[in-house]
């Protein structure tokens, strides 16, 4: 009876004050994890195309303060446009009406970001107007203005079919780090092989791939 009446307060101040945690979908966010470990001579760079409720990135910045301790001036950049459009889960599911990710959650993950994690830079906009809008990188201002046109870590979690996939792997390839590694989520939602042939084509080389999550790995 208690652990009922206690759910239902904790219910109960979730819908009226926002109060949430940084939650995720996914159980090899390590992946990520490891990725930023990688890096030789991290520049600070990193970027997760898909939000939600921020596991993603919260890893990643996490990482950054573990293992590079002393890199100072850490920009993530988070980009998704919630509004409860249509979302593509899978190629088989293109047509889906299901609308999850909505402006409440979004109020909700800047809340929980804004709490802790100064790095992190949300960008409402899909991939579409964003690649639209900063072909040549995204202006950051602190004291001065600055243009961040290369990424070391991208994390893909978008949209899951292979056109806007691809539409993403092409906005990064034009800014690279001398070592940039790129993971995709939900792996299995689309033609995977077709993502991994244009990787290796591009000098990229597989580096981790588990259930859900697949790494690449670029050197100049």
């Amino acid at each position: 009876m208690f652990r009922k009446i206690k759910k239902k307060y904790q219910n109960f101040l979730k819908s009226k004050f926002l109060i949430t945690q940084i939650e995720g979908d996914n159980e090899e966010y390590e992946i990520l994890d490891r990725a930023v470990k990688r890096l030789k001579n991290p520049q600070g760079f990193s970027f997760e195309i898909g939000i939600r409720r921020g596991m993603g990135s919260k890893k990643i910045i996490d990482a950054y303060r573990k293992y590079h301790p002393k890199l100072k001036n850490v920009i993530h950049i988070g980009l998704d446009p919630y509004g409860s459009l249509p979302y593509i889960f899978s190629e088989d599911r293109k047509n889906s009406l299901e609308h999850n990710y909505t402006n409440l959650m979004k109020r909700e993950m800047l809340i929980n970001f804004s709490k802790k994690y100064q790095e992190y830079n949300f960008v409402n906009l899909d991939t579409h107007e964003f690649f639209k809008r900063f072909r040549d990188g995204y202006p950051i201002y602190s004291g001065t203005k600055k243009i961040i046109d290369k990424f070391e870590i991208v994390h893909f979690d978008g949209l899951h079919d292979l056109e806007n996939v691809n539409l993403e792997i092409n906005y990064f390839l034009d800014h690279l780090c001398p070592q940039t590694i790129f993971v995709f989520d939900d792996i299995s939602s689309f033609d995977f092989d077709k993502i991994r042939d244009k990787l290796t084509e591009k000098k990229f080389k597989e580096i981790e791939f588990g259930k859900t999550k697949s790494s690449f790995e670029y050197f100049e």
